[in-house]
């Protein structure tokens, strides 16, 4: 099995599609792992080299040192860097948006384009705390994992949602600040880097994420000049698994569209 040994890590990742083809990486979210993308691998695949892990304490990857809150972003970065690639288009899905702002503050030209999925990436201003706060309290107590999926997904498909969190339960038990909030008292924003990284961004959100609320993407959007929005109907927070077909097709056309603003802008 392919590992990139890391400061700190050891990162179980997988290759799909052309060698010689652009590069796309997915970042799972806290409830997945590389195997949450088999919905997406053999469409993007067709035309994509594809890279897929799990990130440190998730699934087959190992976390060697203390786990802090950049070593997401030093992870995906260090991970491009194993694989000898220069630039990339990134699908970050939840959690994975953590990735997205340690890499646009470390090395931000290595992103060709970003696909933020369920969430912010860190681009938040008063208004999205305040809504983070509303969300936090209409969930009330336990675990965000129980909101994942829309309730009318695990009634229509039960089969997919017993697969969602089989792939979630492979995880091993993680560290408690695996996922720490941010050091009382912070009020920054990555909101300015999106917009400086010259990257095209794109945020998607499902109709009914009682995660990451549609409103809330909204407004985190706003604070992106040129940002695209996909609202996925009949999805909560897991659109690239609920509703793949949506997923895939937007972000597939977003991909062609930051390419074609490339080529065009040589």
């Amino acid at each position: 099995m392919p590992f990139a040994d890391l400061d700190g890590a050891r990162l179980y990742y997988e290759r799909h599609g052309p060698p010689d083809a652009d590069h796309v990486v997915f970042v799972h979210g806290a409830g997945g792992n590389s195997l949450s993308w088999w919905r997406q691998l053999p469409a993007f695949a067709r035309r994509y080299r594809c890279t897929v892990y799990d990130a440190r304490g998730w699934g087959r990857s190992l976390a060697l040192g203390e786990h802090d809150r950049g070593a997401f972003g030093r992870d995906l970065l260090g991970l491009l860097d194993h694989l000898a690639i220069d630039r990339a288009h990134v699908i970050a899905q939840s959690m994975g948006g953590r990735a997205v702002a340690g890499l646009l503050r470390l090395a931000p030209e290595r992103a060709r384009s970003l696909v933020l999925c369920g969430t912010t990436a860190g681009a938040v201003n008063d208004r999205v705390r305040e809504l983070q706060a509303a969300l936090r309290v209409e969930r009330g107590e336990g675990g965000l994992a129980r909101h994942a999926l829309a309730p009318s997904f695990a009634r229509d498909e039960p089969a997919l949602a017993l697969l969602y969190h089989q792939i979630r339960r492979l995880n091993p038990p993680r560290a408690a600040n695996a996922l720490g909030p941010p050091p009382p008292g912070y009020r920054g924003s990555t909101h300015e880097l999106l917009a400086a990284s010259g990257a095209p961004v794109a945020f998607l959100v499902g109709e009914g994420d009682r995660i990451v609320s549609p409103a809330l993407v909204r407004e985190a959007r706003s604070l992106v000049p040129g940002a695209e929005l996909f609202e996925v109907a009949r999805a909560g927070h897991s659109t690239y698994f609920e509703r793949p077909a949506a997923f895939n097709g937007f972000a597939l056309a977003f991909l062609a569209r930051a390419a074609a603003r490339e080529r065009a802008a040589r």
